[in-house]
């Protein structure tokens, strides 16, 4: 930390300094600082979908109920009912108070559950309130009064949910960025700017930003108003922005920051030292493909060219060379280790779709029968580009990829590199031909990895849809036996990969240093990956 020791400052000051000891040191040793690699685009709960803002965000609101270290906490809920056919949930509000003072009420959930779901929102989440009563049929446009969603302020302090089907996993749903509140009148009079500064919304979580300077810096100080501040365990939490993971390690080194990811360059070096912590993210890394008819490029949209390239793929080269072995070969879509019944979905489902080192013949005989049936006589005829964001890792992937592919197949391999920032923009848009792109789960359970492939997701910009692969989506969320529910997603698993609009790189992992005495971090697999509410530091 970047105090003097406070037995250091108390021999030096003895008896006549205790009472500054005791209002200075505290309030300097109660600081976090870390980094991001990207942007903080927005706080907007009901539209953000970068993991940054994520992050943030449940530090900063709060919903429901809170996740941590796997279990459900109750948050603005003090406690809920769930009726005996599971289809309603009824939550009793705490005595909550926005930062401004305010009482936190069951209109403010009301009102944003139904904004998730407004057209004019377009949120990228809206299908994560599917399930609710209407909820989707509002989304789409088929009813047009809010008031049909299930979605109800019974009083100021008790909400109501009603569910088209049980959800065995509704409550972890709950901890989304999306289901966290936004305040009617804040947004109403922030209209376009709503979260896009820290005195453009108010907040009712742990802490509030005190600070934001865009593409710099964000400053996180307690909320005075936070319901269970006593649990807090810091004053201040400070996020800097770094692009370079490498200016982000020396400014740890320095004492500048107390926590930092390590680079995949260097990660060989402090695995071997012992320093580094490692843990699977619960992200997983895919090629997106867009399917959409182009006359330019007309092998996108033919399944057997987007299995050449994914045939082409040795996959434990690509992560030896681009990641440095930090990540891991993905040789299937769902993670291996969500849950299943009794163990692990991978351990119960077992499947190895593609092989770890490629197979050269096998994508050559997929590329040949693209090219007869669209009379392309030859490879170098076509190309293809790789739209990834301007960072060092996304830089060595491509070329990986690009020196793989162009020497298995004999095409063109071109590469696009944009701002991180850019890149959502552009993929949200459609406006590519292959795109980096992943999924990291929002609860545990392969439904979070497949359900955002439906045909009627806003998220699915890729062109593809399937209508066997939706049924068998519907069909899991009606199935109440939980062993036959992962049956159907295990055959939902296997059309995806099958059909190939993705092509599967690898399982992420994370390896990051902590300064020593900052205690109580969480890196989840699920949600956002980094929870700092219940941290401290320590001499």
């Amino acid at each position: 930390m970047r105090t003097v020791s406070r037995k250091i400052f108390v021999a030096l000051v003895a008896m006549i300094a205790l009472a500054s000891v005791a209002s200075v040191a505290p309030a300097r040793d109660r600081e976090f600082a870390f980094s991001v690699k990207s942007e903080v685009p927005g706080m907007d709960p009901q539209k953000a979908n970068a993991l940054p803002s994520m992050v943030i965000g449940v530090h900063v609101l709060e919903g429901l109920v809170r996740v941590h270290d796997g279990k459900i906490l109750p948050a603005m809920a003090e406690s809920w009912d769930i009726s005996p056919d599971g289809l309603v949930y009824t939550f009793h509000l705490r005595d909550a108070r926005w930062s401004d003072g305010k009482a936190v009420t069951a209109r403010d959930f009301e009102y944003s559950f139904r904004r998730l779901l407004d057209p004019a929102t377009a949120a990228e989440y809206a299908f994560a309130a599917y399930g609710i009563v209407n909820g989707k049929a509002f989304n789409k446009g088929d009813i047009a009064d809010p008031g049909q969603i299930g979605v109800r302020a019974v009083d100021d302090r008790t909400f109501e949910v009603r569910l088209e089907e049980p959800m065995d996993y509704f409550l972890s749903y709950l901890q989304l960025m999306c289901f966290l509140p936004s305040r009617q009148d804040i947004v109403e009079r922030e209209k376009e700017g709503f979260a896009t500064a820290a005195d453009r919304m108010v907040y009712n979580g742990p802490f509030l930003i005190g600070e934001w300077k865009h593409e710099q810096v964000m400053v996180l100080e307690k909320n005075p108003h936070y319901w269970n501040g006593d649990a807090v365990g810091l004053d201040r939490v400070t996020i800097h922005q770094i692009y370079e993971q490498n200016t982000a390690l020396s400014l740890f080194e320095s004492g500048e920051l107390d926590m930092v990811d390590i680079p995949a360059n260097l990660y060989g070096g402090y695995a071997a030292s012992g320093k580094a912590q490692v843990s699977l993210t619960g992200a997983n890394d895919w090629i997106k493909v867009n399917v959409r008819p182009n006359p330019e490029r007309p092998w996108l949209a033919d399944r057997d060219f987007r299995k050449a390239l994914a045939w082409a793929i040795n996959r434990d080269e690509y992560v030896k060379i681009a990641t440095r072995d930090l990540y891991l070969p993905n040789l299937r879509y769902v993670l291996p280790i969500v849950a299943g019944a009794e163990k692990p979905y991978a351990e119960e489902y077992p499947l190895e779709y593609y092989s770890r080192t490629g197979d050269g013949d096998r994508a050559r005989a997929h590329l040949k029968k693209a090219m007869e049936r669209l009379g392309i006589d030859d490879p170098s005829k076509i190309s293809v580009t790789y739209l990834i964001q301007d960072e060092e890792e996304c830089r060595r992937m491509a070329e990986t990829l690009q020196d793989q592919i162009q020497r298995t197949l004999g095409i063109t391999f071109n590469v696009q590199i944009v701002t991180r920032k850019q890149r959502y923009l552009m993929e949200g848009q459609a406006d590519y031909d292959l795109v980096y792109s992943g999924w990291a789960p929002d609860f545990d359970d392969p439904l979070t990895y497949l359900e955002i492939w439906g045909s009627d997701i806003s998220h699915n910009n890729s062109g593809w849809g399937n209508r066997a692969f939706d049924d068998l989506i519907a069909a899991s969320r009606r199935e109440t036996d939980h062993r036959r529910r992962l049956d159907l997603l295990f055959e939902a698993e296997k059309i995806l990969l099958d059909e190939a609009p993705l092509i599967p790189l690898q399982l992420r992992r994370r390896a990051w240093l902590t300064r020593p005495g900052i205690k109580g971090i969480s890196r989840p697999f699920v949600g956002a990956d980094l929870d700092f509410l219940f941290a401290t530091v320590e001499d």
